[in-house]
């Protein structure tokens, strides 16, 4: 298989609602796409949803990481075997600068969905087998206002979701009102945690939580800035609810950090801001190996083909505690990919075995959206 060339695009896709917290709102998805062509024309196809304030990319930064850095190291090379596309992937995304994960994780996937259909391999061959043929995700609740979260509570209520996410922000009380008002909706037998998205710092976070207390969080989310491991390692002491850690956790380095500082008890690990499924498996392989827990995130406008490549990490690795993604058209106002990942009653998705990442953008639906 000879690599012959690379286009980036840009989509951005309408939401059917805002979506809001204390680091961003947006009511639209603004995905980086990567459409990697062989010598014969075989197409593979990766996404990037990068975060300023999570990975400090931005859509013109990956773009330029991808047509200036990435795809050229890529482009003309021959590769013998689907083995060894991912030896040269795996040492060259363990070297990625913090600010090149999102970009790093578009190409991988178009590489190891490129060589998965040139070679007849599913690209989440790269975790292991399948486990899980089937897996069940988690629920957001992302809304401040008591009406916004009443309506999405019964939703999720008639979806028989179990387990629920819920965004909370800096006030006390009003976090209160939110947690009361999905707990009297979907009752005391759904889990409940919470995401505070950087909103606090370490003593706000023990009052808080503690205040919290009789809404039995089954975790907590981000609870100071990204870069604040002394408050989160105060959290994590204080031992009330269990701390789970996202803009604080992007790069295999981030995750060595945190376990030698005992600065949480669980990863969340996105794909995209990890920098793709190798390092996803990197990081989850580090936290079982020290006694940390993992749970499946997702950068907010997912489209199809980042679906996948979470239902590849969720149906192959054993112990993920929550999962989060493929909200497809729960979210999007259309879906870009064929087959729809999008999610099912009681949040059920089933696991794909297909060659490469196991997705197709659908051509019109591409150009609708194109920017």
């Amino acid at each position: 298989m000879k690599i012959s060339r690379f286009k980036v695009m840009l989509v951005e896709i309408p939401m059917r609602f805002s979506v809001e917290h204390s680091l961003a709102k947006r009511a639209t998805a603004k995905n980086v796409l990567l459409a990697a062509y062989s010598e014969g024309q075989e197409v593979g196809w990766g996404e990037s949803c990068p975060r300023e304030y999570v990975t400090g990319e931005t859509l013109d930064s990956v773009v330029n990481t991808l047509e200036k850095t990435l795809c050229p190291y890529f482009e003309g090379r021959e590769f013998s075997s689907f083995a060894q596309l991912v030896t040269v992937l795996s040492e060259k995304g363990s070297r990625m600068e913090r600010n090149q994960l999102a970009a790093f994780c578009a190409l991988e996937m178009a590489l190891l969905d490129l060589a998965g259909k040139f070679f007849h391999e599913s690209a989440g061959i790269v975790l292991g087998p399948i486990i899980h043929e089937r897996v069940r995700y988690s629920a957001v609740i992302a809304f401040e206002d008591p009406q916004a979260v009443a309506e999405a509570a019964k939703m999720i209520q008639q979806a028989h979701f179990r387990e629920i996410k819920v965004k909370l922000g800096k006030d006390l009380d009003n976090n209160r009102n939110i947690l009361r008002i999905a707990r009297d909706i979907l009752g005391e037998d759904v889990s409940l945690r919470g995401d505070a998205n950087c909103a606090w710092d370490g003593k706000e976070s023990i009052r808080q939580l503690e205040a919290l207390a009789e809404f039995n969080l089954q975790g907590i989310e981000q609870p100071v800035l990204s870069e604040d491991i002394r408050g989160l390692k105060m959290i994590t002491a204080a031992r009330i609810t269990p701390v789970a850690v996202d803009e604080s956790l992007c790069s295999v380095t981030d995750a060595e950090m945190l376990i030698a500082e005992k600065a949480c008890d669980i990863f969340n690990i996105r794909i995209s801001k990890c920098g793709g499924l190798l390092n996803a498996q990197r990081i989850y392989q580090l936290a079982e190996g020290n006694g940390l827990r993992c749970q499946l995130g997702a950068q907010v406008g997912e489209m199809g083909l980042l679906s996948a490549a979470g239902r590849h990490l969720a149906c192959r690795c054993p112990d993920l505690i929550w999962l989060e993604g493929s909200y497809g058209r729960l979210l999007l106002e259309e879906e870009l990919c064929e087959p729809d990942l999008t999610i099912g009653a009681q949040g059920v998705g089933m696991a794909l075995d297909t060659d490469g990442i196991g997705v197709e953008p659908i051509a019109e639906m591409l150009e609708k959206y194109l920017v």
